[in-house]
């Protein structure tokens, strides 16, 4: 049980040094020599913990993500309307320009999303998968709470799949057009989504 509390303990270490360069210098700077030299260990004893350079950065993301979800639920738990639970769920797509949490994990996304769109690497799939997952089960309980409490719908669960679908690409269209409003774009398609679903 040692080695593995160790294995963990040594992973999360490496991880977040990698974060701290990944958002310090960018990805395009990034050199992973560098970053192994950095941690005083050998290439050798790199690779025991990360196979690859991207399997670290997988790594990370996924951490952070872990991380960032932990916040949003707790955040979660003080609100009380469907439309501040939902803003709150979704604060780490618009509010980038106001949390550092969110602007640092924003900014890493985005220099590696290229990365994520392998649909022939099974262990990335995996991970959006997962993500997709976990996302889906943070909104499922935001949805049950609220018709629980009478103020949605009974059938407004079948909303779910398309308001994740519209989120990631209102998200995905702000990485391609500079002057997109994510944030207000976004609230407002809560704003409406609100109106149809409540009783």
């Amino acid at each position: 049980m040692a080695q593995k509390v160790k294995l963990e303990d040594k992973m999360q270490f490496i991880c977040e040094k990698a974060y701290e360069a990944f958002v310090q210098n960018g990805m395009r700077n990034f050199s992973l020599n560098k970053f192994i030299a950095s941690l005083l260990m050998s290439k050798g004893q790199f690779y025991y913990y990360f196979k690859t350079k991207e399997a670290l950065i997988y790594e990370v993301i996924r951490r952070k993500s872990d991380e960032m979800l932990e916040h949003v639920a707790q955040d979660i738990e003080t609100k009380k309307t469907f439309f501040d639970k939902l803003l709150v769920f979704f604060a780490s797509y618009t509010d980038i320009n106001t949390d550092p949490m969110y602007a640092d994990l924003d900014k890493v996304v985005r220099d590696t999303f290229v990365l994520y769109m392998n649909v022939e690497n099974e262990y990335i799939k995996q991970i959006n998968i997962d993500f997709y997952d976990v996302t889906y089960t943070y909104l499922d309980a935001i949805f049950d709470e609220m018709i629980q409490n009478g103020y949605l719908k009974t059938d407004a669960k079948k909303w779910l799949e398309s308001l994740i679908a519209t989120a990631d690409g209102m998200y995905f269209h702000s990485m391609i057009k500079e002057d997109y409003d994510l944030k207000n774009t976004l609230s407002e398609y809560l704003l409406m989504l609100d109106a149809l679903l409540k009783k």
